[in-house]
């Protein structure tokens, strides 16, 4: 059976990776003779090279992947007595057996492309384990937690992970289920991209049944060299893993996790000034959202609505106007939102346009199949006064929408609570306090790219303070002629921070440092 990487979620190895990985779970058994070792995804066989250069401990290997074709190689190259090598899916496979230790690198892939028993299977997993559906998203996990299952009760337990178990929210479920499944876990994270798995970052994650020296420990790997010459140093946080703050951010000290907790906890929320939900969904953007070209060319001009379909398409200002949704246009974005009706009248040219839809096989996506007619999208409601887009660079968006557009998903639909305004919210939000915690409630993935969930936006901290329609003028001015945007926060953390929220400028200096310190981890500086 011919499977792709893009199937299987297969992700293989770095020899390099492969070896530390390797060595270490090794040295762990130095004082044996022999250990058995289970891989419940074989890949390529990296880890299979790796295992076969020791020298001093007889290994019993079992090894297992879906993928016939990888599996013969990875076997071919082992050769050994007293292991085996099988075709079969993880989800599926059973054994009495428990090993020494677990390695390898699970296969990455989401929930909605997997097959029905294998949700099923995932789901029964997850059950055993006294573990919330929520929890079952991506097929890793599963193989986490399946894994933990065939350790002896001494065992090693050695995966390559993606970066979302130290910070997504459903992770937070897995990440106690780790501290009390092991006495010790280490997690080494990287300065650099690890796979050529576009997007994604990555960990590695020890974990030991029993240990003399107990916790959680952690290592940031600038390069290959500290990895290999083992010049990395391991560091306990236990604030940090007591706090919500995300595991991610574990290169900040006890201090200054204490420091940012304390401001936090005299500050209240996003969700106190305003509610927040998200915009369109369309479940097929780039059919969905059309330029004038296509409108034009199908005469679709009496059935579409303005929209900003990405927050990359939006200006560096507070303020996004008529003009600026014009600029768009005139730039041939994606501007027009197919908006259709249960009752439309289907036009030929419309019915043209439906075709091509159906060509693409639109009709079958999930979100499209549970509507009553396919091309209807729902919750098209009134354009939103205040966006905040969810996916940023180098600082998060939010701006006062003065134009006619409505917004996709890609954007946070802002209304105000009653006694606080909009101009004062935007105003509020750009100081250096809420962008760092802007970082450490969010997440982020591989080319710096940080996006918050509508729950991390509604938990971000905000000093709050109220300016009159002149001010906001003159702030929106300034924004805009900002070279970076430091230079707004330079002047608003004077006003918001220290006369407001009465900071000391050591305080404001230290903020401004630990925001700097994630901002350069994110963006790899």
């Amino acid at each position: 059976m011919d499977y792709s990487k893009k199937n299987t979620g297969s992700y293989y190895t770095p020899s390099y990776l492969a070896d530390f990985i390797t060595k270490r779970v090794l040295s762990f058994f130095k004082d044996r003779k022999r250990i058995s070792v289970f891989e419940p995804s074989v890949g390529d066989g990296a880890f299979v090279d790796s295992l076969k250069c020791c020298k001093y401990l007889s290994i019993k290997l079992d090894a297992i992947d879906i993928n016939d074709k990888e599996l013969s190689k990875a076997a071919n190259r082992w050769k050994k007595r007293n292991s085996s090598f099988t075709e079969i899916d993880f989800l599926e496979f059973d054994t009495k057996n428990r090993y020494s230790a677990v390695v390898g690198n699970p296969p990455y892939i989401k929930k909605n492309f997997l097959s029905d028993d294998q949700i099923e299977m995932s789901r029964q997993i997850h059950e055993q384990a006294k573990l919330s559906e929520a929890t079952s998203k991506n097929i890793w996990v599963t193989f986490l937690i399946k894994s933990i299952g065939l350790l002896k009760n001494n065992g090693v337990l050695a995966f390559v992970l993606p970066s979302e178990l130290l910070q997504v929210q459903f992770a937070e479920e897995i990440r106690e289920y780790l501290k009390k499944a092991f006495d010790r876990i280490e997690v080494f994270t990287f300065n650099d991209l690890m796979f050529e798995c576009k997007g994604q970052d990555t960990i590695v994650l020890f974990a030991y049944k029993k240990h003399t020296v107990k916790g959680e420990f952690f290592a940031n790997i600038e390069n290959q060299t500290v990895l290999m010459d083992e010049s990395f140093g391991l560091r306990r946080n236990d604030i940090l893993v007591e706090s919500k703050i995300k595991w991610t951010h574990h290169f900040l000290s006890s201090d200054e996790v204490t420091f940012l907790e304390n401001i936090k906890s005299n500050l209240k929320q996003v969700s106190h000034y305003s509610e927040s939900k998200p915009g369109i969904v369309t479940a097929a953007n780039k059919f969905f959202i059309i330029d004038k070209e296509t409108e034009a060319k199908f005469n679709l001009e009496e059935y579409t609505k303005p929209i900003i379909q990405k927050g990359l398409f939006v200006n560096g200002s507070v303020v996004f106007g008529e003009k600026d949704f014009q600029d768009l246009e005139r730039s041939n974005r994606p501007t027009r939102l197919l908006q259709l009706n249960d009752d439309d009248e289907i036009s030929d040219s419309l019915k043209q346009y439906l075709e091509i839809g159906k060509e693409l096989e639109i009709p079958e996506r999930y979100k499209c199949k549970s509507r009553n007619n396919w091309y209807v999208i729902p919750n098209i409601a009134t354009k939103p006064k205040g966006l905040f887009f969810k996916r940023s660079h180098l600082y998060p968006k939010i701006l006062k929408n003065t134009s006619r557009a409505f917004v996709t998903d890609s954007a946070y639909k802002i209304e105000m609570n009653e006694g606080y305004n909009l101009d004062s919210f935007i105003f509020s939000f750009y100081n250096s306090l809420t962008l760092l915690f802007s970082e450490t409630n969010g997440r982020y993935y591989g080319g710096g790219v940080l996006e918050l969930t509508p729950s991390e936006f509604k938990g971000l901290p905000l000093p709050y303070i109220d300016i009159d329609t002149n001010e906001f003028i003159r702030y929106v001015r300034k924004f805009e002629k900002k070279e970076r945007i430091e230079d707004v926060l330079n002047i608003n953390d004077n006003k918001i921070l220290n006369t407001s929220l009465g900071l000391d400028y050591d305080s404001i200096s230290r903020i401004r440092n630990i925001r700097q310190k994630l901002l350069n981890k994110r963006l790899r500086s």
